[in-house]
């Protein structure tokens, strides 16, 4: 997929979904005003009549910052879910991600979802990373959301967020190998004017752990070699040639240096063990933030940004990068359930160490993209 192709898709959706109205109520999220159990027994009000009493569902409604709404207990969610990255320093950089999750609700405030992601890579002349052009199996996760308060009595919705997963490939050089890791997000939002204006934050921590497949080998004498060589203890001893005779006026001083001489030269270097490739241990640190209004019944239209550490080490140890992102947001309601949700950032501004330039473009890529579809039933 080249970046017109991208491009177009992204606009397809925003144009389609614009003017197209809700067709039906959407089944109730926990969070959601749901006035109409407030004012049960009375008549309906021109906008209960009009389907815009609920307000919208806010977990999808900010882009790449998530809300706080949760699903009632006993309602389930199918969702397919398109992440990119693309856009490095140099060369060519397309980093895909299709997930697919089920979610289901067993509690009240409490929702669970697994997913499993598939990654695609096209991957050409960018320094530090490998030419690769492939798709593969990403990994499985699973995402834990508690919602402790509703924006619904509270003016405010706060929720907790656990997401652990585990992969098959690098995320963002498509490296093979395994990894383990964790995000965990503090949610907040609030109606800043019910059914028309809401805003949304989130503080965010992630880490990972990535070991790359293969194994590092060594000499006999400890070093590192630089590609595989016969092991050491499987090479056949060499035959010493019959010695010569001594010559007595020399004192067989000379056949004791041939023979050492030949002892040093039988020592080529070989294979003396191998070692797994060492993990790699990172984690990043952000906030983000989020406005969306409603620009047309059901649908709406907003901006956000995010901005993003990348440190070496599970907690936080060095420091590596930053960069602060920015883009639009599309959340569109078209059936009683089904829903989409679209957002896109650019990098503005970054830094990573030791590298010149306003972008950091070696832990970020310059351009992202988020296109999730659900399915409520």
């Amino acid at each position: 997929m080249n970046s017109l192709l991208r491009t177009g898709v992204v606009a397809f959706a925003f144009g389609v979904a614009a003017p197209i109205p809700v067709m039906a109520h959407d089944p109730p999220r926990s969070g959601a005003h749901a006035s109409s159990e407030a004012h049960e027994g009375q008549p309906a009000s021109h906008d209960e009549a009009h389907g815009q009493e609920e307000g919208p569902d806010t977990e999808h409604l900010f882009g790449f910052t998530t809300g706080t709404d949760v699903l009632e207990k006993g309602h389930f969610e199918a969702e397919s879910e398109a992440e990119g990255g693309f856009g490095k320093r140099f060369g060519r950089y397309h980093a895909y991600g299709l997930r697919n999750a089920f979610k289901v609700a067993p509690l009240e405030g409490v929702t669970v979802e697994l997913g499993a992601t598939a990654n695609r890579f096209s991957i050409h002349n960018v320094p530090g990373l490998d030419n690769r052009s492939f798709t593969g199996f990403g990994g499985l996760d699973a995402e834990i959301r508690w919602q402790l308060l509703k924006r619904d009595p509270f003016p405010f919705g706060l929720t907790l967020l656990a997401e652990p997963h585990m992969g098959f490939l690098e995320e963002d050089a498509g490296v093979r190998g395994r990894s383990h890791g964790l995000e965990t997000r503090l949610l907040l939002d609030t109606a800043l004017i019910p059914n028309q204006l809401y805003a949304g934050f989130n503080a965010i921590y992630e880490m990972d752990k990535f070991r790359p497949r293969g194994v590092r080998l060594f000499g006999s004498e400890g070093e590192e070699l630089d590609f595989p060589l016969a092991p050491c203890v499987a090479r056949a001893p060499k035959v010493a040639a019959a010695p010569a005779p001594a010559d007595p006026e020399a004192g067989g001083a000379e056949a004791g240096g041939a023979e050492a001489a030949g002892g040093e030269e039988s020592r080529e270097p070989c294979t003396a063990f191998a070692r797994r490739k060492s993990a790699e241990h990172t984690s990043r640190a952000g906030v983000s933030g989020a406005l969306a209004f409603q620009a047309f019944p059901n649908v709406f239209l907003g901006a956000e940004v995010r901005y993003l550490r990348a440190y070496e080490g599970l907690a936080l140890q060095h420091f590596r990068g930053e960069a602060v992102f920015v883009g639009p947001t599309l959340y569109a309601k078209l059936s009683e359930h089904f829903t989409i949700s679209a957002a896109y950032s650019a990098q503005v501004s970054g830094h990573a160490v030791g590298v010149p330039g306003q972008l950091d473009l070696d832990n970020f890529s310059r351009h992202q993209a988020r296109l999730v579809v659900i399915y409520e039933f």
